[in-house]
């Protein structure tokens, strides 16, 4: 297969000049970047879901910024061409604006090409610095995984004009600070629709809809394995939690009732050693 070329923010927007739909997902582990890079997929984001799906954080605010990295690392082995972002954890991207640059940095370091933050009004000034240091940043709205508990839970948002109205002021703030996608996670249709059609960057869906310029999901809910359930409305590709469950099942069962492991696959000295090693060992 030919080497694809590496997908910079220029490729992107030229994408939504054309009328072309970017693809990608949320992605934290090598096998799943290396089938994204075979498949073509424009952009992925090394996010929270990874370190809740996989390591079983119970809530995104737990998720510590080095867990984040190590499998930044691993998607980074795994995919070359795609454009790929890492989430900063609030408690990195919203310490100091000094330290938010420093941790963003951090990020670059290792090979991606910007980071993800789910802004608030308070951390406008931050992504302004950070944007200003030459480090793309993607804005997350709607559902902030992050700030489940400040904005009370993960229910779909902005189903009322109110709200719709407050997020629509966070985007445009955020936009002014400089980032250069806005990634709307379960809002009402309308309002993704209505940022699609009036505002001047990408807008991204996951779960908000198809008006959108690019459509995003996230890795372990495309293959349906993640120790927590699946949000609603949000479409499952695979029930990879169902066939390791057959798997383990399957080798318990033969482990434990002597069918496992197999005479054919256990391997034997050479000719002639077996004698040799009892005159050795008495």
């Amino acid at each position: 297969m030919a080497k694809r070329r590496k997908t910079r923010m220029k490729h992107l927007a030229e994408k939504v000049q054309k009328g072309e739909r970017i693809v990608g997902m949320e992605c934290h582990d090598t096998p799943s970047a290396i089938m994204a890079e075979e498949l073509g997929m424009d952009l992925l984001c090394c996010g929270s879901p990874g370190p809740m799906g996989l390591m079983g954080h119970k809530s995104m605010a737990t998720v510590d910024f080095e867990e984040q990295l190590y499998m930044l690392e691993g998607v980074l082995r795994g995919a070359s061409s795609p454009f790929i972002i890492c989430n900063m954890p609030n408690t990195t991207a919203c310490i100091s604006i000094e330290e938010s640059v420093r941790n963003a940095a951090k990020v670059v370091k290792l090979g991606a090409d910007g980071v993800h933050i789910e802004p608030s009004l308070g951390t406008v000034p931050h992504i302004r610095a950070i944007v200003d240091a030459g480090i793309p940043v993607v804005g997350h709205f709607g559902v902030q995984g992050e700030r489940a508990v400040m904005n009370s839970g993960h229910s779909p948002a902005g189903r009322t004009a109110e709200e719709a109205a407050a997020i629509i002021d966070l985007v445009r703030a955020s936009i002014d600070a400089g980032i250069f996608a806005a990634l709307f996670e379960h809002t009402a249709v309308e309002l993704t629709k209505w940022c699609y059609e009036n505002l001047p960057v990408a807008v991204a869906s996951l779960g908000s809809g198809p008006y959108a310029h690019g459509i995003f999901h996230v890795s372990s809910d495309i293959i349906g394995c993640s120790v927590f359930p699946i949000p609603p409305k949000r479409e499952v590709f695979g029930d990879v939690w169902g066939e390791m469950q057959k798997a383990y099942s399957a080798y318990f069962a033969a482990a434990k009732g002597g069918q496992f492991p197999k005479p054919d696959l256990s391997h034997t000295m050479l000719e002639g050693e077996h004698e040799k090693f009892m005159s050795l060992v008495g």
